[in-house]
């Protein structure tokens, strides 16, 4: 019988906005939580949490949201201009409803990001394509 192998946690970050986890798997799992609002001030101070969790190397990420998540404008489009200084190596968003489907497609399509970047509905497939990505 072949037995699934356990993700555990081995780093762990947790905001008032977001938790940050570093898991067995080699993924860092970032929480948005209800009513967070993501802007400039809060992605230089998350930036920061991402480089202490992988040690500034490159990694992947896996986003999620909670309710009513929203991101601004000038965060939107300060996203690429970070992207050279962050360690996200590949990212891939989870979305669950239809409101977030969009923002993250129409994020994609106006601030196209320099390193991978796709949306999937559940875990199992979003981890499958990121352990497909090389990082260097």
């Amino acid at each position: 019988m072949i037995t699934k192998k356990e993700v555990h946690i081995l780093k762990e970050i947790d905001l008032k906005e977001a938790n940050i986890t570093l898991r067995s798997n080699g993924i860092v799992y970032v929480l948005f939580k209800d009513d967070c609002v993501l802007d400039v001030d809060l992605q230089f101070r998350l930036l920061d949490f991402y480089n202490e969790i992988t040690g500034g190397k490159l990694t992947p990420f896996i986003f999620l949201a909670a309710e009513n998540v929203t991101i601004t404008t000038e965060a939107r489009d300060n996203a690429t201009t970070i992207e050279s200084i962050s360690p996200l190596g590949a990212s891939a968003a989870i979305v669950t409803n239809l409101a977030y489907k969009l923002i993250a497609n129409f994020y994609m399509r106006l601030n196209k990001p320099k390193r991978p970047f796709k949306t999937f509905s559940n875990e199992e497939e979003a981890v499958k394509w990121l352990k497909s990505i090389k990082m260097s």
